[in-house]
């Protein structure tokens, strides 16, 4: 157990994907900066951020089931059926804002839950449980509206979206806080080492008296009230209902953790990767639409991007090694 709650690693040792993403990120600024000089005025770095921080609480939940070795599919879906049933209740009514939020957060609780009681006690593959979990939420959101949605955010819950503090977004301030606050857990508390014992390998772990089964299911329940809060965060941008409006995350936010060096048979990686990772997937989606890139190209650049950071990575650890 010691050896689990041992001291966290400082910050000059931490993994060299930590550093590689944040440069490519820069990198990736600078190239779309010499393409459209417009990218680096303060105003659309701003946009950028803003914009990033939707898929920024997304991947930091998806970053802990990672971690533990598996996968949280059914975030699109959490998104989308949080979009649909806020709107529904807040009815453009900031008197309706509290009740809503708890009921959606009540909702992700309870998706989370699910998701790891079906991987540790039924012992789906995560794979499969998230993927069908997702395409239940995504029908429960239908059935939910009958197709049509209805309602929409009230005004003053679209400040969190929408709106600034001293000229900066509070969406950013809120993936900030979030993502400092996970990476801070995830490298100095006991459940943190926890997370990362239970990824590197499950039955070691146990045997030095993890609670593996209590871990995995915490993870999940983590992934799904992150993905609720940045859907949250969306509805109060967008500010109306949207069927399928957590699609564009399904692959986004597992790519903005992978291409930040997370590996996908869990055990290593890091929440400010994860952040390098954000930023530079939201860049490139700005760069590809600054080059009138079809939705078609950009899927496929996204998924080259994914394959070879995978690639890059497994051989920087092999030459390490």
């Amino acid at each position: 157990m010691n050896s689990i709650a041992q001291k966290a690693v400082p910050p000059w040792r931490l993994p060299i994907s930590s550093f590689v993403i944040w440069l490519a990120a820069i990198g990736l600024f600078l190239i779309s900066g010499l393409v459209s000089p417009a990218v680096l005025q303060v105003g659309q770095v701003l946009n950028i951020l803003q914009v990033a921080a939707f898929l920024g609480v997304l991947a930091t939940g998806q970053t802990l089931a990672l971690l533990i070795g598996g996968i949280d599919l059914s975030q699109a879906g959490t998104v989308t059926l949080v979009n649909i049933v806020s709107t529904s209740l807040m009815l453009g009514s900031d008197a309706n804002i509290a009740s809503a939020v708890i009921i959606c957060f009540v909702l992700a609780l309870a998706i989370g839950f699910l998701n790891g009681f079906v991987i540790v006690v039924l012992r789906v593959t995560p794979l499969i449980a998230t993927l069908a979990a997702n395409s239940i939420l995504f029908g429960a959101a239908l059935v939910y509206t009958g197709g049509a949605p209805h309602g929409a955010a009230a005004p003053a819950f679209q400040w969190i979206g929408a709106g600034n503090l001293f000229g900066f977004p509070v969406s950013a301030i809120f993936w900030l806080v979030v993502a400092l606050a996970v990476a801070w857990a995830m490298n100095r508390t006991v459940y943190g080492r926890w997370i990362y014992a239970t990824g590197a390998n499950p039955r070691a772990a146990q045997l030095m008296g993890v609670p593996v089964a209590w871990v995995t299911i915490s993870a999940y329940v983590a992934s799904a009230v992150l993905a609720a809060f940045g859907g949250l965060l969306f509805t109060a941008y967008i500010g109306a209902p949207s069927l399928g409006i957590g699609n564009q995350f399904l692959l986004t936010a597992v790519a903005a953790v992978v291409v930040g060096g997370t590996r996908l048979t869990g055990g290593s990686g890091s929440v400010i990767a994860t952040m390098g990772g954000t930023l530079f997937i939201t860049e490139l989606n700005s760069f590809t639409n600054i080059i009138r890139a079809t939705t078609g190209t950009q899927m496929v650049v996204q998924g080259a991007i994914i394959a070879l950071s995978v690639l890059l990575y497994r051989s920087i650890s092999s030459a390490r090694g």
